[in-house]
């Protein structure tokens, strides 16, 4: 059985001309959306409501001062030092102050990568949302 490829992803070739031409229709729609700064910006969008939303949810989830909530080592030693509300707000500042220019540095050079890393960072971020929002409902 051959594959049918574009650029890097191999479906397998299946019978028929209709489905071959279908199936490569799909991948390469695909391929041309990864390779998009449009999508770069959707995502971009949602990494930072996500973050707005980690932070919201970690402050409800650790007031006033639970801070053996936190399962970020480093988040939670600056917690700690700088308490609740402030920690968060510094914390995610610096975090945002590093991610930004690397993610235009990448999306300058290489949008299919950098969409393919926010497409998992926030995938990533929305279970993290989800288990604080999960976690405050049980307190």
């Amino acid at each position: 059985m051959q594959a049918l490829c574009v650029k890097y992803f191999c479906l397998p070739k299946k019978r028929g001309a209709k489905n071959l031409v279908f199936m490569k229709l799909i991948l390469s729609t695909f391929m041309h959306l990864l390779h998009s700064a449009a999508l770069f910006w959707g995502l971009f969008g949602v990494f930072i409501l996500l973050n707005l939303l980690d932070a919201h949810s970690t402050y409800i989830v650790m007031r006033p001062h639970h801070f053996g909530r936190e399962r970020n080592p480093i988040a939670r030693w600056i917690f700690r030092k700088l308490g609740i509300p402030r920690g968060i707000i510094i914390f995610k500042t610096l975090l945002l102050a590093l991610l930004i220019p690397a993610m235009g540095f990448y999306a300058g050079n290489d949008l299919f990568t950098i969409n393919i890393v926010l497409i998992v960072g926030n995938i990533v971020f929305a279970l993290v949302v989800w288990n604080n929002y999960r976690i405050y409902r049980k307190l």
